[in-house]
């Protein structure tokens, strides 16, 4: 049963804001970071990774813009999961979502801090300093995005067009210290090593789907969800994959696989000092653009689920003159403030990059329970598809489903230990939601 909000939210988001959001929360602090890792882990064959986790990513793109467009409602993959499969899938899909979203903010957070330390030596030997700091950028971006959704969409735009044109510009300059010889040996962990390499890029790709989250904000949603979804993953795909290549054949694999800042240092080599720095800077910028778009995030993917009572009632509410859902806003703040306390005890630092990588594994689940809602509503739904729309479902679906279980898989079983678990832990909580209020026959 649903219930029924107080106050409307307000459809601010044009097409610039809805791609700017996409494009944000999928090129942050992981692609200046992600190439030291894939360099570790599977050397020059990392680039055959992004192009093989793009091509999956773009199922996953597709299966977004269709359900978005078909279901506009402010929730995203659970909306899907719930239409298709019912209440629990849903509880399910909105319960990892959510926590995938208000950890990963602190996650990103830290990222951030990172980058400032390199150009801010003294903040790095002060840990309350860089808790102070990372307080700082959650409650602010709080802040503006409970003042409404049209602010936080500008400071999207801005940051977007702050990020991507250097970005790319410069790492296409690098190219002329491209050298070939750096691409050898170009699978020395391994053909095998690919889906460990894949399951790394899974981060930077998470975000395809933000569009489809705050539907019931977005103009014309029947039209700008599906664009700003395929523009996005089109923008964003193009510079993981150009950055990929660039930084592979600049320098040599070692080097990259050592370097805290990969893509400063190949712009650096490849066109100076100067561009480094404009590079570390990009970087802060990008990352604050990744946590304003996932803060927009986590306040809208409960509030569907709490207003049919398959979540907290609370995080439904609408603030009465912004008209957002400044309860969820707040809560998930404080869950991803409260996991920065780690950042003081340098014996949990390794239990929070675990949850970092966690956090990829939460988000994959609603991704495969979308695409099988795809598959699922295509057949069951015929007036919601044209036949060639039902062909191109179970197409698009299909490649979606398969790409997330490679990913799944990529992540490791300690990782998917973990997730299940998680998921599990969900059942006493769904149990709880379902019955409340209820009192078995013949009691008083």
């Amino acid at each position: 049963m649903s219930g029924a909000r107080g106050q409307s939210l307000v459809r601010g988001l044009s097409l610039a804001g809805v791609v700017a959001l996409v494009v944000g929360n999928m090129v942050g602090t992981s692609i200046y970071t992600l190439p030291a890792s894939l360099a570790a882990a599977v050397g020059p064959m990392g680039i055959v990774a992004w192009l093989l986790t793009a091509v999956g990513y773009l199922g996953v793109a597709l299966v977004y813009a269709s359900l978005g467009t078909r279901f506009p409602r402010t929730g995203g993959p659970y909306v899907y999961a719930r239409e298709a499969f019912g209440d629990f899938a849903g509880f399910e899909t909105v319960w990892l979502y959510w926590l995938s979203a208000v950890l990963g903010n602190a996650g990103i957070t830290i990222g951030v801090i990172g980058y400032v330390e390199g150009l801010i030596p003294t903040l790095a030997a002060s840990v309350p300093l860089k808790f102070a700091l990372g307080q700082a950028m959650l409650w602010g971006l709080c802040w503006l995005n409970v003042r409404g959704v049209k602010g936080s969409a500008r400071l999207q735009i801005a940051i977007m067009l702050m990020n991507i044109v250097p970005l790319l510009g410069l790492t296409m300059w690098s190219a002329r210290a491209f050298d070939p010889g750096n691409l050898r040996p170009f699978a020395p962990k391994g053909w095998s090593s690919l889906a460990a390499g894949a399951a790394l890029i899974v981060w930077a790709y998470s975000g395809v789907e933000s569009a489809t989250v705050p539907a019931e904000e977005v103009r014309s949603p029947e039209r700008m969800i599906s664009r700003g979804t395929l523009i996005g993953y089109a923008i964003a795909t193009l510079v993981f994959v150009s950055t990929s290549i660039i930084v592979a054949g600049v320098l040599p694999n070692a080097v990259v696989a050592s370097s805290a800042r990969p893509i400063a240092m190949a712009v650096g080599r490849g066109v100076g000092p100067w561009a480094a720095i404009v590079i570390s800077v990009g970087a802060i910028v990008a990352g604050t653009g990744t946590l304003n778009g996932w803060m927009l995030m986590s306040g809208r993917i409960p509030v569907s689920a709490a207003e049919d009572g398959l979540f907290f009632a609370a995080l439904s509410r609408i603030h009465p003159r912004f008209r957002t859902p400044h309860v969820a806003l707040v809560v998930g703040t404080a869950v991803a403030s409260a996991t920065l306390l780690l950042m003081f005890n340098h014996t949990l630092l390794d239990a929070f990059d675990f949850i970092v990588l966690l956090t990829v594994w939460l988000t994959l689940v609603p991704h495969l329970f979308a695409a099988a809602a795809e598959l699922a509503l295509a057949r069951r739904d015929r007036d919601q598809y044209t036949p060639a729309q039902r062909r191109r479902a179970q197409v698009f679906g299909s490649l979606a489903f398969v790409a997330v279980l490679w990913f799944i898989y990529g992540s490791g079983a300690e990782v998917g230990r973990w997730g299940f678990l998680v998921l599990a832990a969900g059942i006493p909580l769904y149990v709880w939601f379902v019955t409340r209020g209820k009192t078995a026959p013949g009691s008083t």
